[in-house]
């Protein structure tokens, strides 16, 4: 029987992650968390949001959402539930939870440093060097 690790919320190393590699993965990871903080929703509901999103280059394709949503469940970022739909199948409808939440300041406060970090770069390149 393997045990089951869960990292916590957010550490240094997760920030440095986050400052480094986020274009890389298309910062699939702060949209989710995003959009369930602002409204519990469904998989499908994300994906039709995120071109909402001010992000550079394009949404990131439904099977990487769909796989990031269950990293975030097991990560306990996230939980979900099964809903009943109106007039079609169930739906499984996710919300954020404690760590979730710190997880997305975490991520804002490494979009910020990188920000800051592109700004100096710019201002460098205006005045030459």
């Amino acid at each position: 029987m393997s045990e089951s690790r869960e990292k916590p919320a957010a550490s240094p190393l997760d920030h440095e992650c986050f400052v480094k590699q986020g274009p890389q993965k298309r910062f699939i990871e702060p949209r989710l968390l995003f959009l369930i903080k602002r409204k519990p929703c469904c998989g499908y509901e994300m994906n039709e949001q995120m071109v909402e999103l001010p992000f550079p280059g394009l949404p990131p394709d439904s099977a990487a959402v769909y796989r990031m949503l269950r990293e975030l469940e097991r990560q306990g970022l996230v939980r979900s539930e099964w809903q009943p739909g109106e007039a079609g199948p169930s739906k499984r409808i996710y919300h954020i939870t404690g760590p979730g939440e710190a997880r997305l300041e975490a991520w804002v406060i490494a979009l910020k440093e990188r920000v800051r970090t592109l700004n100096r770069f710019i201002t460098m390149c205006e005045r030459g060097g």
